[in-house]
């Protein structure tokens, strides 16, 4: 019986929730917030914000659900923008009270805007127009309807206009704030009285005059003024009830008037000499402030009123005490401020009577002596300010009786704490900073039980002697820093139960170790800048929360056994620690701070057992790792805020905690801190830093679950070569060998690839001597990945040299000498992606390579010597071509093959393909716009192979022309290829080239027979003279000016080929020797033509006085090699002499030369012939036995009968 009644109560609560919901919300309209009135809940509050720009329809438009009468309050803000309400925006909100508009620039209301607003009774208008450049005009219209507002507020606006009218627009005006509107004048209609207002504010403008303002405002109490220009002010007629005045910082002198009712004054900062009469005959004034004038002693009367409480004549030209002042109030008085005048002394008693005087502050004055019974002793005062005197001595009875709570004696010179400080007993708070004490004697602060804060902090103390403080047991704050204190005795704080923090800072402190043994209490203690060189945790007070130790010269920390610590944060910035151990860490610790140390390595587990850790900073210190075992926290509680930049960091394998340090992440990085890439040594921000980018180093290494690291031959197991850096990641799966060539290793060893780890992932080889890859070189690498091989003279790679490599997506070949690649040696890599070919020396590419490598995306053949583009590099996806001699010509041949052809359809050809295929297919090359056209001009006419670009000038060097390659295809169409009426043949540009290459070749032959008969009449002309008369020569030279010999006359035992910068080293122990065995010899640059190492020639005379050699002694060192066997005509000649089988050559092998490291023509040569080294011990008798047997020469006498007949009668050497 009893469910029933509970089920139907249930019933209709369900009733009426399902009714309640299925009335919608109050939707409030748009860029609005609401909220219920703070004065009227019942009724609602609208804050709109129009900040952005959008469309503002009438509040009575917004589907507001009929709430729009309800509206009591209305913000509005606009973020200082220009702003236009629409007419009827505040239509049919009859119960608004409170409007505040703020920041919407404009000119001014609508008249009809305000219509409906009959109900208003504040109004605020805030940064109505922009300061420069904008006006505001309040029109009376608009001001209309709001008859019954009773507060008017317009500020912070510029170049404001308002109604004379003001007044009599609303008549119930109570309170009027025109304050910071810059306003020169307030003016208004004499007619209109407000005989309502009661507070006016006009401050911040610029007014000069308001006398003709306040005759409207008969009623008016309260009225500030300040900040404005008025120079004087007449208020005792027209404002016969004013009750405050506020006429700050503006000019007044003396002329001013005020009525008996004023009991508020404040004229600071204007020009008074003295307090005006208007001021002093007050006689119920009860605060004025004159501070910050030009008031003198002696120059003001008596002030009438007797309920003045409050004076400020601080920041005048005060000499002494203005007791005259003070005559009538002086029992009266509570307030006191003279600070930052003159006063050089307080007479005794001159005070006696301000018993009701609560604070004085004579601070920044001249005082040397605070004398006895200056304050009586029953007198309220609870603060009393002396500081920045030159205070000496404080009478020991000066004091006495006093209920002082705060006294401020900073800034003088006491030499010492005045004994009348003993005497009082409730004193809480005492300044004695910025003195000259140097000692602390016992019984004087210990007797103050009500001690709350002491401040001695720069004075010259030494020490803190025991029991300074003691009984003092309300005691909670000490500062003591910038002193010279060395040392703390034991007892120094006992019996202070609540001291709470000390201050110690920039003092000499070494050590702690007893000084803070009796100070149970305390929470915060600072000891930075001192002398601290071991922190030891035992000798701090088990309480301690805080420990500032920065800027002190710790390098030690003490193992941290106690577990009843209560540190939770500790800095030790900028100190000299070096290792920082898991037991010299707190375990209690929140926030850590040892940034700016010499922090070089964390012990394992270092914060592994700090759960309470919120704030760690590793900032400026030395640390290259943080393995994760060191900042792995194993029971955190709350995330780690790390600071750790300004560390060399390594990006090391062990360091795989960063991955991680992200907001979700136990550990967050703060900073911007980055680590070095282990590799390169390139900065790597730590919140952008990658697995990949974690390697450690190594010399040895087993992978995990290796079974053969004890064996000799181990694929699991990296052993890296010498001359080379290794890196591995965590997970062993990345293995990266760098090995780069040594230029100090003389003879360069070649570099043995059979040495490089088996599971390498990314091999480069850089600068070693590798001249030849064989097959198999790099065979079972199933994990290789990126293979570079730059720069080691690599000229020759063998077939199947880089077989079974499944994973290489990248292949780098790049500067060396290769000259070809058939494909072959690419067997089973079909990963590969990328090959760079660039700074070699090829010049075609066959189509093999790109049959076995299916994949192939990227190719660089940048810097080869390409003539023409491959057709087989069409399907790449990126190709580099600049730096090649790309040959570039017209279709001209094109024009002929289609019309043979008979066909407009068929594929151009072009014998020099560059611009064709640049011009389809620019897109596929990156470096597109360093690509040029190159024309050896001298060669192309020599080859009868010119293209369009052989007719012009050479503008590099003698003989070629460079054209970018952009160039030529952007005036392909407009002038290089379009033929036009050149020459004497017509429009064909080819005809006037033949003509040119014709007139050419007519004028090298007539030059020719002109050289011809000239030699032929010189040599006619010798020819007489020598039937006459020869001189003797034996000169090997066939040069012009010298007489060669014929060959069967001419022969010689062996011919010496040498470097001229070795020229005396080989005429002094080679030649010469030879030569006094009676060796007919004749040497290169002794006997031989001079040649020139730039002119690219063959010498015929070389060759001739070679031939009339019967051997070749060639003397190989560093300096032929790198001169003399570079140019053509040496080369050349040598080469000739090799092949003729008749001739025998001896190469002699000097210091430094490895005969396996020659080129390829040198090579062939000692291969077939004798080889000795210059420093054998055999190297004479191995010379002897290779030279060949020395045939009798032509005899050179002078009646042989064939010599005369060629040379003619020969004189004896006599004549």
């Amino acid at each position: 019986m009893r469910r029933k009644p509970i089920f139907l109560l249930l019933l209709f609560l369900l009733v009426l929730s399902i009714n309640a919901t299925d009335q919608p919300p109050d939707e409030c309209p748009k860029f609005c917030k609401c909220a219920p009135d703070p004065v009227q809940p019942t009724a609602k509050l609208l804050l709109c914000d129009y900040s952005t720009n959008g469309t503002v329809v009438p509040l009575a438009d917004a589907n507001y659900n009929n709430q729009i009468s309800n509206i009591r309050s209305l913000f509005i803000t606009c973020d200082q923008r220009q702003f236009r309400f629409p007419d009827a925006y505040f239509k049919s909100l009859t119960a608004l009270h409170h409007l505040r508009i703020v920041g919407c620039h404009m000119t001014h209301f609508s008249v009809k805007l305000f219509e409906d607003l009959s109900s208003l009774r504040t109004l605020e208008l805030d940064q109505m127009s922009p300061p420069s450049t904008g006006a505001f005009e309040m029109t009376e219209d608009a001001l209309m309807p709001l008859a019954r507002l009773e507060k008017f507020s317009l500020t912070r606006s510029f170049n404001v206009e308002l109604p004379q009218r003001l007044l009599c627009s609303l008549p119930h005006l109570q309170v009027l704030n025109l304050s910071t509107n810059g306003l020169p004048t307030l003016r208004r209609e004499e007619t209109c009285v407000a005989q309502q207002l009661l507070i006016v504010d006009v401050s911040r403008n610029q007014l000069t005059s308001i006398e003709q303002f306040l005759r409207g405002v008969p009623a008016i109490r309260q009225i500030s003024l300040a900040h404005n220009s008025i120079a004087q002010l007449d208020a005792s007629t027209a404002t016969p009830f004013l009750q405050q005045l506020d006429a700050e910082n503006n000019r007044i002198q003396e002329s001013i008037s005020l009525p008996d009712t004023v009991v508020h004054v404040n004229l600071a900062g204007n020009l008074l000499r003295k307090i005006p009469d208007a001021v002093s005959t007050l006689p119920s004034l009860v605060a004025l402030n004159v501070s910050r004038n030009e008031i003198e002693s002696g120059n003001s009367s008596v002030l009438a009123s007797s309920e003045l409480e409050m004076l400020d004549a601080s920041y005048n030209n005060l000499d002494q005490l203005p007791t005259e002042w003070l005559q009538n109030c002086d029992k009266r008085i509570a307030h006191l401020h003279l600070e930052h005048n003159r006063i050089q002394e307080i007479p005794g008693g001159v005070l006696s009577n301000a018993t009701n005087l609560q604070t004085l502050d004579i601070s920044s004055n001249r005082l040397r002596v605070f004398a006895d019974s200056i304050l009586p002793e029953n007198s309220k005062i609870g603060n009393l300010r002396l500081s920045n005197n030159s205070l000496e001595v404080l009478e020991p009875k000066s004091l006495e009786g006093l209920k002082l709570e705060h006294l401020d004696l900073s800034h003088n010179k006491l030499s010492e704490i005045p004994s009348a400080i003993a005497k009082v007993e409730q004193l809480k708070k005492l300044d004695l900073s910025n003195n000259q004490i140097s000692k602390l004697y016992q019984y004087v602060l210990n007797k103050i039980k009500q001690l709350h804060t002491v401040d001695l902090s720069n004075n010259q103390l030494q020490s803190i002697g025991p029991y300074i403080f003691s009984d003092s047991s309300e005691l909670h704050s000490l500062d003591v820093s910038n002193n010279e204190i060395s040392l703390l005795f034991k007892d120094a704080f006992a019996r202070c139960p609540k001291l709470r923090k000390i201050t110690m800072r920039n003092n000499r402190i070494k050590s702690l170790d007893e000084g803070l043994s009796e100070a149970s209490g305390l929470r915060r203690l600072d000891v930075s800048n001192n002398l601290i060189v071991v922190l030891k945790w035992s000798a701090l007070p088990e309480n301690l929360e805080i420990l500032l130790a920065d800027n002190n010269d710790i390098n030690l920390l003490t193992a941290s056994t106690s577990s009843k610590l209560s540190l939770k944060t500790v800095s030790l910035a900028t100190n000299r620690i070096t290792v920082m151990n898991a037991e010299q860490i707190p375990n209690s610790l929140e926030s850590f701070d040892v940034s700016f140390n010499r922090i070089a390595r964390l012990g394992k587990g270092a914060f592994g057992e700090k759960s309470q850790l919120r704030k760690l900073n590793l900032k400026g210190n030395q640390l290259t790792v943080v393995p994760t075992e060191s900042i792995r926290i194993l029971e955190g509680v709350h995330p780690v805020k790390l600071e750790i930049s300004q560390n060399p960091l390594i990006c090391d394998c062990q360091m795989t905690w960063l991955l991680s340090s992200g907001k979700t992440s136990r550990i967050q990085i703060l900073d911007d801190a980055q680590c070095h890439h282990a590799i390169d040594q390139h900065p790597i921000p730590l919140k952008s830093l990658q697995k990949k980018d974690l390697l450690c180093p190594y010399q040895s290494i087993c992978e995990p679950e290796c079974i053969c690291c004890q064996y000799g031959n181990c694929d699991c197991k990296s052993v890296c070569p010498a001359s080379c850096r290794c890196f591995r990641d965590e997970q062993f799966n990345i293995n990266i060998v760098r090995c780069a060539g040594s230029n100090t290793t003389v003879p360069k060893r070649e570099f043995v690839v059979s040495e490089l780890p088996v599971s390498a992932t990314e091999i480069i080889l850089s600068g070693v001597t590798l001249p030849q890859l064989r097959t198999h070189s790099f065979i079972g690498r199933l994990r290789l990945q990126r293979l570079h091989i730059n720069g080691t003279g690599l000229r020759n790679i063998q077939t199947k040299a880089f077989h079974t490599l499944p994973s290489l997506k990248t292949l780098d070949l790049s500067d060396n000498a290769l000259l070809s690649l058939t494909g072959d040696e690419f067997l089973k890599c079909p990963e590969l992606q990328q090959l760079f070919l660039n700074g070699n020396r090829f010049s075609s590419l066959t189509r093999g390579i790109f049959e076995k490598l299916p994949n192939l995306k990227h190719l660089t053949l940048h810097n080869n010597s390409f003539e023409d583009v491959p057709r087989v590099i069409s399907s790449l996806s990126k190709i580099s071509l600049s730096g090649n001699p790309l040959r570039c010509d017209c279709s001209a041949k094109d024009e002929q093959y289609r019309h043979s052809a008979g066909s407009a359809h068929q594929q151009p050809f072009w014998e020099h393909n560059a611009a064709e295929w640049f011009a389809q297919h620019r897109e596929l090359v990156v470096d597109f716009q360093a690509v040029e056209c190159w024309e050896n001009v001298t060669k192309a006419f020599l080859t009868n192979d010119t293209t369009v670009l052989s007719a012009y000038p050479p503008n590099v060097g003698p003989d070629v022309f460079v054209m970018r390659m952009e160039e030529f295809l952007r005036d392909y169409n407009t002038t290089i290829c379009v033929p036009f009426s050149s020459g004497f043949f017509g429009q064909d540009p080819q005809n006037s080239i033949i003509f040119v290459i014709v007139s050419v070749s007519i004028a090298v032959l007539l030059c020719i027979l002109v050289v011809l008969a000239v030699s032929f009449v010189r040599k006619s002309h010798d020819a007489i003279n020598q039937r006459r008369y020869k001189a003797s020569s034996l000169n090997c030279s066939t040069s012009a000016g010298s007489s060669p010999l014929p060959i069967p006359l001419l022969s010689y035992h062996a011919f010496v080929s040498y470097s001229k910068k070795d020229e005396k080293m080989v005429v002094d122990q080679l030649c010469r020797p030879l030569e006094d065995e009676d060796y007919q010899l004749c040497l290169l640059h002794r006997d031989g033509p001079t040649y020139n190492s730039n002119l690219h020639a063959i010498s015929d005379e070389l060759i001739a006085q070679m031939d009339s050699s019967q051997c070749l002694i060639l003397v190989l060192t560093k300096h032929f090699l790198e001169n003399e066997w570079k140019t053509l005509q040496i080369k050349t000649s040598h080469q000739l002499f090799a092949k003729n089988r008749s001739k025998r050559v001896i190469a002699v092998l000097g210091d430094g030369v490895d005969a396996n490291l020659l080129d390829d023509e040198l090579g062939q040569i000692l291969r077939k012939h004798t080889r000795i080294e210059m420093r054998s011990h055999l190297f004479w008798t191995l010379l002897h036995s290779s030279l060949p047997s020395r045939l009798p020469l032509p005899p050179n006498d002078d009646s042989s009968q064939l010599y005369s007949d060629i040379y003619g009668i020969v004189p004896s050497d006599v004549v």
